[in-house]
């Protein structure tokens, strides 16, 4: 990523300051006071094992008006063909990492690391064969694309890559608001912090992660989707939606989602297609194929993924 126009960024800060004057002052500008302190919309939570159901979904509110259809990336939109890198394979690996379990990786860090690898190299493949045609029909009608993924700002060019390679183009609403607005699309702490503050959210303690918007995907860096969305919709000016779709893998995420109190009424998919459990066999030819991998990137350059701490028992001390 490119390095950043201080000059444009110190306007970015001036346009903040001002949002926070007016705050203060009990004059929020007018973009603040539409996207904020709105009363919570309806949700409507449902399963499913086909997307088709998500984008009807989406063709049927569009009547209503403009509508939103929000789509997660890792095994809804795309999943790998091999167990290992996937989202099955992080998953089962963040578990017995936070058990302090896990024979493989010291942390969180270092298994990050090694699914970054792993996905700058691998190949991944549609969910299901027709998505590319549903994604083209949107273009078609009253419905924007936006892709909302866990992955990390560092992922872009790899999820670029895929996506594109699958044909999985998206129709997305301009993402850049009066607020809300970078000249590379990436978000830091006090970037973050000033937005939801104009959207009127109370931000976290803890610092945020760095996230990314740009071209149609945000890669929020595994935060919680529900306050992603907030200032994904503060970027888009989401206001202007009669209606919102979402589908997601992740049950956690659908959660977080239903909880977020989005002034826009939500349809909520949580995708099943693909079995989130892991089998003894499958971690053990991953562990095996991981092994086999890191050897021959070690034999031949200097890595962070060479040095590993000593296990004992399967514990990392």
């Amino acid at each position: 990523m490119g390095a950043r126009n201080t000059d444009w960024r110190a306007r970015v800060g001036l346009c903040f300051a001002g949002v926070i004057a007016a705050l203060s002052l009990g004059q929020a500008p007018s973009i603040a006071r539409e996207e904020g302190r709105s009363s919570a919309a309806p949700v409507t939570i449902r399963e499913t094992a086909n997307l088709a159901d998500a984008f009807e979904a989406a063709r049927a509110a569009s009547p209503q008006g403009r509508v939103l259809l929000i789509l997660d990336i890792d095994n809804t939109l795309l999943t790998m063909p091999q167990y290992l890198g996937g989202d099955r394979w992080f998953n089962r690996h963040a578990a017995m990492i936070a058990d302090k379990a896990d024979p493989d990786f010291a942390g969180m860090g270092e298994l990050i690391a090694a699914q970054t690898m792993l996905f700058g190299i691998a190949s991944m493949q549609a969910t299901e064969p027709n998505i590319p045609a549903m994604l083209a029909e949107t273009t078609q009608q009253r419905i924007d694309v936006f892709l909302l993924s866990a992955r990390g700002p560092e992922l872009y060019d790899a999820t670029r890559r895929e996506l594109d390679r699958n044909g999985l183009q998206v129709e997305a609403p301009y993402a850049c608001s009066f607020f809300l607005c970078t000249q590379d699309g990436l978000y830091r702490d006090d970037e973050i912090r000033l937005a939801l503050t104009a959207l009127g959210e109370e931000a976290s303690r803890s610092p945020y992660r760095d996230i990314l918007i740009r071209d149609g995907v945000m890669l929020v860096s595994g935060q919680d989707k529900g306050v992603m969305l907030k200032l994904l919709m503060g970027a888009i000016g989401g206001r202007q939606y009669a209606h919102i779709v979402v589908a997601d893998d992740g049950q956690k995420n659908i959660a977080a989602l239903a909880a977020s109190g989005n002034p826009v009424p939500t349809t909520l998919f949580h995708y099943r297609r693909i079995d989130p459990s892991v089998t003894d066999s499958e971690n053990q030819t991953a562990r095996a194929q991981f092994a086999a991998l890191t050897a021959a990137l070690c034999s031949a350059m200097q890595s962070t993924l060479c040095a590993k701490p000593a296990a004992s028992n399967g514990t990392r001390k």
